[in-house]
């Protein structure tokens, strides 16, 4: 019989934007207990009022409230953690602090076995001090590549914990291949969708009742990756539809705003979502076609998907297994093209829109949680192989 666990989880700060960690680990902690250390950072800060104004609030979170107990799971630790995690002697610092943080949470649980997933590589030193039955490193994306991220670091950092994990967890086939190694044993477990979460979408908000349709929308963070020339073709080739935009704004789109077809609306509470989105008549997955974006996954797909919306995505390697449900385009003509296709057809029939939906439904997120429970199963129990031969061996036992 499976022991109960407990999940430690080094990963983005909790409550901030959704990612595959949060979903999964939200529906694990239904059942079982879980300790969320936030983010440790993933680079240096620089003399910048965003870096300071972010390290300012870290420093004061981890200092006045370095944990946050609530009703529910899981419990948050605000780690306190020096950067620079690429020298050996700041990680074996911040090993012993974040370990001395959250050693009080670990003792209430002295019969369940501890399970340690990271998606930061700067947790690696938490394997040493946690000393887990099981520690599995949560790779969503090509972190080296990332704009906001301090290359020579996370090289260094995973490096360590790919050698140092009992697996590694990777959302993209893409990613499989980058981070496999000898001794690593990689598990695919690619992104889902909390179906129901978009079965229940009530009205439109009042700011999308006077925007012109079509519209053609995009959700999720306007950040690097997104291609604004594309965007910006887009209201051009289309100029009677309307180009909706529900995210946060990470880059400069003022020349987008020159647009009057063009209407960002900013970002939106996850649980509010849905009814943004569900008033595309398209949607779009309209990402610059570059190395990193090779190895991404994105969450929007099934989101639209689930909606039984009409999507139109540029060419990436996970995209291959979704070519019967999404129009794909490997450069910017094929794009405009596959878009003015969907705009042509007009009103979908329900068939259609259900075989989307039915897709999304297959994928939701509490599948990938019990991908993850498996995983975690055959690890502990290889784990125990090991102990018991080891016992065996030092005892005499043949």
């Amino acid at each position: 019989m499976t022991r109960r666990r407990l999940y430690v989880v080094a990963g983005p700060d909790w409550g901030g934007h959704p990612n595959t960690l949060f979903h999964i680990l939200r529906i694990i902690a239904e059942r079982e207990p879980v300790v969320w250390i936030n983010s440790m950072a993933q680079r240096a800060p620089r003399l910048s009022a965003s870096d300071l104004a972010r390290a300012w609030k870290k420093a004061v979170a981890a200092l006045t409230a370095a944990v946050e107990e609530r009703a529910q799971w899981p419990i948050v630790v605000h780690p306190r953690a020096v950067p620079y995690h690429q020298f050996s002697t700041v990680r074996a610092l911040n090993g012993w602090l974040i370990s001395r943080q959250i050693r009080p949470f670990v003792r209430r649980f002295p019969d369940c076995e501890v399970v340690f997933i990271a998606s930061n590589p700067a947790a690696v030193p938490l394997i040493s001090r946690l000393r887990p039955s099981v520690s599995i490193y949560f790779c969503m994306d090509d972190y080296a590549a990332m704009h906001d991220t301090d290359r020579r670091m996370v090289e260094v950092c995973e490096a360590l914990m790919i050698a140092r994990a009992d697996a590694t967890i990777v959302t993209s086939l893409e990613l499989a291949a980058r981070k496999s190694r000898p001794g690593t044993p990689v598990a695919y477990v690619p992104q889902g969708v909390d179906f129901n979460h978009f079965q229940h979408v009530g009205n439109a908000p009042p700011a999308l009742a006077g925007i012109p349709r079509p519209i053609i929308g995009f959700q999720g963070i306007v950040g690097p990756r997104v291609d604004l020339g594309l965007l910006e073709k887009i209201l051009q080739r289309f100029p009677s539809a309307s180009l909706v935009t529900v995210g946060k704004e990470e880059v400069d789109i003022r020349h987008l705003r020159r647009y009057p077809n063009f209407h960002p609306m900013g970002a939106v509470p996850y649980e509010n979502l849905p009814q943004w989105v569900q008033a595309f008549d398209v949607g779009l997955v309209a990402y610059r076609q570059d190395a990193h974006v090779a190895s991404v996954n994105p969450l929007k797909l099934l989101e639209y998907l689930a909606l039984g919306q009409a999507v139109v995505s540029v060419d990436f390697p996970e995209m291959a297994q979704h070519r019967d449900l999404v129009e794909v385009a490997s450069d910017h003509a094929g794009y405009l093209d596959a878009i003015g296709r969907v705009l042509t057809r007009g009103i979908e029939d329900e068939r259609t829109r259900k075989r989307r939906q039915a897709y999304a439904a297959a994928n939701d997120w509490r599948e990938r949680a019990e991908r993850v429970r498996a995983l975690c199963d055959r690890l502990a129990a290889e784990h125990m192989e090991r102990h018991v031969a080891q016992a065996g061996w030092t005892s005499g036992v043949p």
